[in-house]
Parts: structure tokens; sequence; C-alpha cells
């Protein structure tokens, strides 16, 4: 599992529709919104990292109003468990 806390960069003045449309992806949790209503505050739950890079894509693709997203910070400890386990 990977856990992110990202930022969502967004056109002034959209903050409320992204917002609404970000409910339609379960993985995302929305935390606040940036006093300039630019930038959205949330956290992104995703099984590994294809999984997140294709739950960004389609974040992208659906939600036009969206200007960028940037990762500040991942929780990727399961990820190195599963790595660092023995193959059998």
């Amino acid at each position: 599992m990977i856990i992110t806390g990202s930022a969502i960069m967004v056109r002034t003045g959209t903050d409320k529709v992204v917002q609404q449309k970000l409910e339609s992806f379960p993985q995302v949790t929305f935390h606040g919104t940036s006093d300039s209503g630019t930038d959205l505050v949330v956290t992104f739950e995703c099984d590994d990292q294809e999984a997140l890079e294709g739950l960004c894509t389609a974040i992208r693709n659906s939600i036009p109003e969206i200007v960028d997203i940037g990762h500040i910070y991942i929780n990727f400890e399961d990820e190195i468990e599963k790595m660092s386990r023995p193959s059998s």
C-alpha cells in the first residue's frame, strides 16, 4: 500500500468544483484548501506505484480544472517490506 500526502493545484475559483469531482474517487481523501483556493490538500491510497500513477492520470483526465498534482509525502513502507521478503 502506498499512501501519499499530495497537493492538487487548480485554476483559480475552481476549488469547490474540483473537490466535488474528487468525491467520485474513493482512493482520495480531501483535507483542506489553501487560502488562495488554488491548492487542495489530499491523501491518495493505492496498492502500488503503478496504481498511484494510474489514479493520477485518471484524475487529471476527468477533471480539466486541475493544473498539476504534486506528492509532498509518500509512505511506501509496505512496498519496501514486500521487496525485502525472500521469494519462495
